[in-house]
C-alpha cells in the first residue's frame, strides 16, 4: 500500500493592474519579489507564469508562486529565556 502525501504547500497568483502596463513583465516580477519578501522567511518551490489575453487584445501576464514557510514554529517574537524576575 502506498503511504498517502502528507505535505502541504502554499500559492499565491499575482498580476499587475487593469490597465496603462498591465503587460509589464518587468513590473510584475518586481511586485512579485516584493510580495515574496513580504512573506518572510519562505522557500519558494516553482513560478509559473501565464498569459491571459483580454477582450481588447491586450496581454495580462500572472505569476503563480508556490512556496512553503520555513521556520512556521517559532514564535512570532522573540521570548525572554529562562524565567524573568517578577516585578513588583
Amino acid at each position: 500500500m502506498t503511504k498517502p502525501i502528507s505535505s502541504q504547500m502554499y500559492h499565491f497568483t499575482q498580476n499587475n493592474p487593469e490597465g496603462i502596463g498591465q503587460d509589464s513583465v518587468p513590473a510584475l516580477l518586481r511586485r512579485v519579489a516584493t510580495t515574496i519578501e513580504e512573506l518572510g522567511q519562505v522557500e519558494v518551490y516553482d513560478l509559473v507564469m501565464h498569459n491571459e489575453v483580454t477582450d481588447d487584445g491586450t496581454d495580462w501576464p500572472s505569476i503563480t508562486v508556490y512556496f512553503d514557510y520555513t521556520q512556521a514554529d517559532e514564535p512570532e517574537e522573540d521570548e525572554p529565556e529562562g524565567d524573568a524576575p517578577a516585578v513588583t
